[in-house]
């Protein structure tokens, strides 16, 4: 399975542990995975923002992607400016059919529900958590640890722990740790390598 989105890592998460009961704690693992993993990487947390156009695709299935690269939604505006509230699943479902306008969203699997439903043509404006100048693309491949497989070990790491699994907690953790240093170790010999090369070459490489 390919872990480019949040989505994916926690749908990953949930089929290592062959659990389809987590849902609602993988959410909070994952937060717990990244909080931790960015706290001790040499990468961190950056916002942007987006403005969004509702599609008519979107219009009819009630639901919008989360942007990509998105860690967490921080919030979201209608187009006049007011911020949306942030409710569960389960709240939300209950604005589906009200007619009301957007008030609240509920941001689950990877999708963002709001409520009540946009119509076509409707805006918003989405501030969302991402790392700082970080593709997924570029680190799938290169020999050096995923930044999501780092997270999805953390969120393992957690799981364990909430499920008393004693003996995979360690070999998680354990992984966790040795993925966190070999990135640190590879981009700190990247950066020494940049700095060589400016200071040969008198400014930085095209």
């Amino acid at each position: 399975m390919a872990l480019g989105t949040s989505a994916e890592i926690k749908a990953a998460a949930a089929d290592w542990l062959n659990r389809t009961d987590l849902t609602s704690q993988i959410d909070d693992f994952f937060n717990m995975s990244l909080s931790e993993a960015t706290r001790k990487l040499d990468l961190a947390l950056g916002e942007s923002v987006i403005e969004i156009t509702v599609s008519s695709d979107q219009a009819t299935a009630k639901k919008l992607l989360e942007p990509q690269g998105s860690l967490d939604i921080i919030s979201i505006t209608d187009e006049k400016g007011n911020r949306l509230e942030e409710v569960p699943f389960q709240q939300y479902r209950s604005y589906v059919e009200t007619g009301s306008s957007a008030c609240v969203f509920a941001y689950v699997g990877g999708y963002i529900y709001i409520g009540s439903p946009p119509s076509e043509g409707d805006k918003f404006t989405i501030q969302y958590k991402e790392l700082n100048n970080f593709n997924y693309a570029n680190y799938q491949n290169s020999g050096i640890a995923a930044i999501p497989t780092i997270i999805l070990y953390g969120i393992l790491m957690y799981a364990c722990t909430y499920l008393k699994d004693d003996n995979r907690i360690a070999v998680y953790k354990q992984k966790f740790d040795e993925l966190i240093l070999d990135w640190n170790r590879q981009e700190r010999l990247h950066s020494r390598i940049q700095d060589e090369s400016i200071s040969m070459n008198g400014g930085p490489l095209a």
